[in-house]
């Protein structure tokens, strides 16, 4: 299954989780075991992973986690792993539908593309703002299949006559890393080179760029803002990052959550799914990224009050740069004071 920016998988985070007692004593030491040789092969920084290895078979031994049922097995070996890790992208997800089921990556793939469907693909609202504004709540990155492209083709299409455009991705929680390239094609007129990734397990370096040519129509050469808190993760991030590192937009609102490098996800016991960080991204032209640090916004401010001044901000940029809308001068002053009035 392909890499993904995010330990934190679209939607499907809060469905299938049942609420199973039993206590499977008899395999815990087979999934710790498991586990723990998972790291050690994949996990990025081959140091912590041995050590980390090591600590968490240790547990066995222990019986850390023997009194614990599998839904609080997985919840605990994830906090486990990123505190005795220090990173926030190690996940446990216990899955007991897959137990009863075993299921195929492409079976799986199928089923989250019809729980991502559900959801619209993220996208939560599109809307024109007073000021032919563009506004899109975008809540999470499903996997960047056609349908998901339609989606973000048609949204994209429905925004391109806005004299700017506001981007929510707070509490977004990240998800594939294709689409984050999707969305970021968008606004670049030509290919551009947008990071680097390293993974220690194959010892290869991957390059991600956006593309030439999307579907619909691109947004380019007008203002754009991104609205972000520190539920703002992973592949939200990245799309942020990027387009604040290419000066094509200001980010508004308060520190990310702090998640850049990429997970692969990994079945265990056929009820677990595990997610292990398994590469370094770094960004072209910083070449660093915001691990552990997060985003700061260029306009600070608290997550409730970002679009609101987002809204400002884009509006009294209007006012400056003399753009015709469909308010008068009068109006477009009157509805930022009426908006200020809200801070």
């Amino acid at each position: 299954m392909k890499t993904i920016l995010s330990s934190i998988i679209i939607f499907i985070s809060t469905f299938s989780i049942g609420q199973n007692t039993d206590i499977s004593k008899p395999n815990r030491k087979i999934v710790l075991t498991e586990i723990a040789n998972k790291i050690k092969e994949f996990y990025i920084f081959e140091d912590v992973a041995n050590q980390l290895s090591v600590k968490l078979k240790s547990q066995i031994e222990l019986k850390t986690f023997d009194s614990l049922t599998d839904k609080e097995f997985a919840i605990s070996i994830s906090s486990y792993l990123t505190k005795n890790g220090n990173d926030l992208h190690f996940n446990v997800l216990y899955r007991p539908s897959h137990e009863e089921k075993p299921i195929n990556e492409k079976e799986l793939l199928k089923k989250y593309d019809s729980i991502n469907k559900q959801f619209n693909y993220g996208f939560e609202k599109v809307e024109r703002l007073d000021g032919n504004i563009g506004y899109i709540e975008y809540t999470g990155f499903p996997e960047g299949n056609k349908s998901a492209q339609q989606i973000l083709d048609a949204t994209m299409n429905f925004i391109s006559n806005t004299n700017a455009l506001i981007i929510d991705l707070r509490n977004n929680q990240g998800g594939d890393g294709k689409m984050v390239e999707l969305f970021l094609s968008y606004f670049f007129d030509k290919k551009a080179k947008l990071s680097e990734s390293y993974t220690r397990y194959d010892d290869k370096t991957t390059k991600s760029y956006t593309m030439q040519k999307v579907n619909g129509k691109k947004h380019l050469n007008k203002p754009v803002y991104i609205l972000v808190n520190n539920k703002t993760i992973s592949a939200a991030e990245a799309l942020a990052y990027n387009l604040q590192q290419n000066n094509i937009a200001k980010v508004i609102g308060a520190p990310t959550y702090g998640a850049a490098n990429s997970v692969k996800p990994f079945f265990i016991d056929n009820k677990y799914h595990l997610f292990i960080p398994v590469s370094i991204e770094k960004n072209a032209i910083t070449n660093t990224n915001w691990e552990h640090k997060g985003i700061d916004a260029d306009i600070k401010i608290s997550s409730e009050k970002a679009l609101i001044k987002a809204h400002i901000t884009a509006l009294e940029n209007l006012l400056k740069s003399n753009t015709k809308i469909e308010l008068t001068e009068n109006e477009i002053k009157e509805a930022i004071s009426k908006l200020e009035r809200q801070l």
